[in-house]
């Protein structure tokens, strides 16, 4: 595609929206170089000045990053995820970015609870816990382990299979349970060697740590969650 330089838009506008289209369709895969900015400008008989602008343009909106000594490459997705009350899920994350979302169950138990999820979960004496563990995918690539405390009563989750699904949706489709506020605690930790190999991550990666604590519409149900992100795999939005 050639530029025009007769309509009123800027070349190096031109430029950064063809670049950007090309991202998009996945003509330009992530990881991938992008040209320097002499081939570009000889591609599409521009300046340097106009290409440098369209590139920076790009790196500013994250579809690129650069990397000192080596070039402009085509930066992966990033899981954007706004730090507010409001409870979003996974699946919706992936949705927002256009990755295909998937789940891998690792352990779904009861269990007795700890005195926090007594505290937090307002527990009945002698209730369980029952304690969802997965692997959640983003364009088949393992990018967070989460872990889900729930009273009780959510048993009913043995019966589903948790595999590639959207547990809110599946809440809120089949037994009308809306998880809509929570609180979050984040921090920073560096990968142990299970959730490094689960990950498949290098031991002390690090990982964005997200303890939220999730209630229903009605404030009458309330369940734990423990999110382990890939540190360079999403960005927070405050």
């Amino acid at each position: 595609m050639e530029l025009n330089s007769t309509v009123a838009t800027p070349l190096y506008q031109q430029l950064e929206n063809i670049l950007r289209s090309e991202i998009e369709r996945g003509e330009r895969a992530a990881g991938t170089r992008i040209p320097t900015e002499n081939e570009l400008s000889e591609q599409y008989n521009v300046s340097r000045v106009t290409v440098r602008k369209a590139l920076a343009r790009l790196s500013e909106l994250g579809y690129l990053e650069r990397k000192t000594g080596k070039g402009t490459f085509v930066a992966e997705k990033k899981l954007q995820r706004g730090i507010s009350a409001g409870a979003i899920s996974f699946t919706e994350l992936c949705k927002l970015i256009g990755a295909i979302p998937g789940a891998k169950t690792t352990k779904i138990a009861l269990e007795d609870p700890t005195a926090k999820d007594i505290e937090l979960m307002n527990l009945k004496p002698d209730e369980k816990i029952l304690v969802l563990e997965r692997i959640r995918y983003a364009d088949s690539k393992p990018v967070v382990l989460e872990s889900n405390r729930f009273p009780e009563m959510f048993s009913f989750l043995f019966s589903e299979n948790l595999n590639d699904q959207s547990l809110y949706e599946i809440l809120k489709t089949k037994y009308n349970i809306f998880l809509e506020h929570s609180s979050k605690e984040i921090d920073i930790i560096f990968a142990p060697p299970k959730e490094a190999r689960s990950l498949e991550i290098a031991k002390g990666y690090p990982l964005l740590r997200i303890d939220s604590v999730v209630h229903d519409s009605e404030n009458t149900l309330t369940i734990l969650c423990q999110q382990l992100c890939i540190g360079d795999k999403f960005k927070l939005i405050i």
